[in-house]
């Protein structure tokens, strides 16, 4: 190997061209015909490398070669030993940045896409394909955890109960090719709030109903959760937070460890809520049928304005109906709007 440099005696500021030969572990500095400089690499010390400065190989007797050849200089510390060097270090890093910053991009955007993505997409393919059993299995085990925690028993009397179970089953028997077995449930937890379980139960609190102003508003609100359950996004939001064990379901077709969802179940239902996109589904599903069996989408908004004005009036209760139904300003407009379409443009009553 052959470097091309300029060579600084020892005691000397004079500057003359020299050539830096390499063979092996060896060297050799001639300066024209004049070898002045040989022995082995190991006796050399090598300046590090910072950018594309001149680099410095320092002799014995303090005589310097200097050469702009960086990548051969390094080849020469690396052979004489010098290959844990903080300058091959931080030129490796230099050349690989842009490789580290690209890679760091890219997972982001991958995570993004994972998560933004992937995740439901897959929650919502599943959640057509899970079987009805583990539906069933999941809702029962569910509702036992809820009222073993959370849940009390309704302190509604049962005129009002049975009188809204009886529009709850005229209302089931006008859905076209239902494919759940939709029941009704009553329980007391403090706050004005409906839910609904992947196999068709729907979940009414006291203070919802004792807040309604009708049977239309009550039946609004059914509609609105039997929405969830049709487009199955309650299974959706429970597979996506345990996406892993469900996809080795699948695959090994153990759909028994499915119905440890269970355990999942109570959380999503009491804390995490539906997406945006999800409520903006629920409610278009309610808004075609309450047009389908003339029902104006007024008692939607109406209930909606109730329980936001009456919030603070319930034992000082914080009501959840809205911190898992986003955007509730936008929803009640929107009702207003499908009441206008309903009403073919005329004032609203």
């Amino acid at each position: 190997m052959k470097l091309e440099g300029y060579c600084y005696e020892s005691g000397s500021a004079a500057r003359r061209m020299a050539t830096f030969n390499v063979e092996g572990i060896a060297f050799n500095l001639m300066v024209g015909d004049e070898s002045i400089q040989s022995g082995e690499l190991s006796e050399l010390s090598f300046s590090e490398r910072i950018g594309n400065t001149p680099r410095k190989v320092v002799f014995k007797d303090g005589s310097v070669f200097e050469t702009q050849d960086n990548n051969k200089i390094d080849e020469v510390a690396f052979v004489g030993g010098n290959k844990y060097s903080i300058s091959r270090r931080i030129q490796m890093l230099e050349s690989k940045w842009r490789w580290a910053l690209t890679s760091v991009v890219f997972l982001v955007v991958l995570g993004y896409f994972i998560t933004s993505v992937m995740l439901p997409w897959a929650g919502r393919e599943l959640a057509f394909i899970v079987p009805s059993k583990v539906n069933e299995t999941i809702s029962s085990g569910g509702i036992r955890l809820l009222d073993q925690k959370w849940f009390e028993p309704s302190e509604l009397s049962d005129d009002k109960k049975n009188e809204i179970r009886e529009s709850f089953t005229d209302l089931i028997n006008t859905l076209p090719n239902s494919e759940f077995n939709y029941k009704l449930y009553f329980r007391n937890i403090g706050e004005a709030n409906a839910f609904s379980l992947p196999a068709g139960e729907i979940i009414l609190t006291d203070e919802l109903v004792r807040l309604a102003e009708n049977p239309e508003q009550i039946t609004a609100i059914l509609l609105h959760e039997i929405g969830h359950v049709h487009h199955r996004h309650v299974m959706q939001q429970v597979i996506r937070s345990s996406l892993i064990s469900v996809a080795i379901s699948m695959a090994t077709s153990d759909l028994s460890a499915l119905e440890d969802l269970v355990v999942v179940l109570p959380v999503f239902v009491l804390k995490s809520g539906y997406s945006q996109a999800d409520e903006i589904e629920a409610d278009a599903y309610m808004f075609e049928h309450m047009v389908r069996l003339q029902m104006n989408p007024i008692h939607f908004a109406n209930v909606l304005q109730i329980i936001t004005q009456d919030k603070s009036n319930i034992d000082g209760t914080t009501l959840k109906y809205f911190a898992s139904h986003p955007e509730t300003s936008k929803r009640i407009e929107n009702a207003i709007r499908k009441s206008n379409e309903f009403l073919g443009d005329g004032d609203v009553f």
